[in-house]
């Protein structure tokens, strides 16, 4: 009996049979998802596929390092665009064409009657493509919207569905999902392997390590894996680009911090550098006005007491005498210059 095929497997297999095979992701994609396609992109046309891949969304900043140039924007270029001629009452003896500048022109030349106006019709014929491979969108309502644009485009296809967390509808013919794995980059290597063994050059290993290290925040989150990080090692081998991802990625999130940090202690600072004459100025300005004061009441207060401000004399004048519980005398005390005044 043979054995049945698993979703991998059964991946393979379409993708080895297909001519025309049309890539999507998921509505506004992630990194992991635009590094998945890229990677996929590459590896199929190297097999010989004809492939379009479509995202209309806005792209994530992993483009900033990828080889998005294979990466359309819309469905131009995948449907012939057919002239239809009632031939009811004419005789066709040939037909040509010619391009003029901007124009293409086509020519028929009757045989007998004549072509009008109304003969001619237009439509577009059946998408080219024979497979369609959705990354990482685990319902169809978040698959690109050149679904909701186009609802017939995946009828009467093949779909493989891959996705790398359990939460997904199934809705591919092919579903391949696994949950352990770190990212849709990952599950693509084995793919890779199988349909296009050796031809992971440093284009296509940045995109899988960008799309691993996007995935796991740079190897910080709980989906790294012992398998993500032998992975993440073969593609640098390969020559994937590390130091351009961790720059595009999370350069910007490691330094923002920091500096937030930096500058809330250098605002301190200044802010402690700049009050101190203000502060100063407050002081002396109290010193002033108890110097004042006390010059008013005829004394002034120096390092051996408070001094008559006429004669210089130290003042000695004490408050009367008294005892505690025990008849100890208690230390002398000033009287206050102010009330002395009084």
């Amino acid at each position: 009996m043979q054995q049945e095929l698993t979703p991998k497997q059964q991946a393979v297999e379409l993708i080895k049979q297909a001519h025309h095979i049309l890539l999507v992701t998921g509505r506004e994609p992630n990194n992991d998802q635009l590094s998945a396609m890229v990677a996929l992109d590459l590896i199929l046309q190297r097999t010989g596929k004809q492939v379009s891949a479509i995202i209309t969304g806005d792209l994530p900043k992993a483009k900033q390092i990828l080889d998005i140039k294979g990466i359309s924007r819309d469905l131009t270029g995948i449907r012939d665009f057919i002239i239809r001629l009632d031939t009811k009452n004419v005789e066709v003896d040939k037909l040509r064409y010619e391009t003029n500048e901007d124009n293409l022109e086509v020519i028929i030349s009757p045989f007998s009657g004549n072509f009008n106006a109304q003969d001619a019709t237009f439509d577009y014929g059946a998408y080219k493509f024979d497979l369609v491979i959705v990354l990482g969108a685990s319902q169809i309502s978040r698959i690109d919207k050149i679904l909701e644009d186009n609802p017939t485009i995946f009828d009467g296809l093949h779909l493989i569905n891959i996705v790398s967390h359990s939460s997904n509808e199934n809705y591919g013919s092919v579903n391949y999902v696994e949950p352990q794995a770190s990212s849709v980059s990952e599950m693509l290597v084995g793919i890779i392997e199988s349909v296009a063994q050796g031809m992971i050059d440093y284009h296509v290993a940045t995109a899988i390590l960008t799309g691993i290290m996007a995935a796991t925040k740079g190897f910080t989150g709980p989906n790294t894996t012992a398998k993500s990080l032998t992975i993440a090692a073969q593609m640098m081998s390969a020559g994937a680009k590390q130091q351009d991802i961790v720059n595009t990625l999370f350069s910007q999130a490691r330094n923002d911090k920091p500096e937030v940090k930096k500058n809330d202690k250098k605002d301190s600072q200044t802010f402690s550098i700049m009050n101190p004459p203000k502060i100063e100025s407050k002081k002396q300005e109290k010193a002033e006005t108890i110097a004042d004061k006390l010059a008013k009441q005829g004394v002034e207060l120096t390092s051996e007491g408070v001094k008559d401000a006429k004669t210089g004399e130290v003042i000695t004048e004490e408050s009367s005498e008294s005892t505690d519980s025990e008849g100890t005398p208690e230390p002398k005390k000033f009287k206050n210059p102010e009330k002395k005044s009084r």
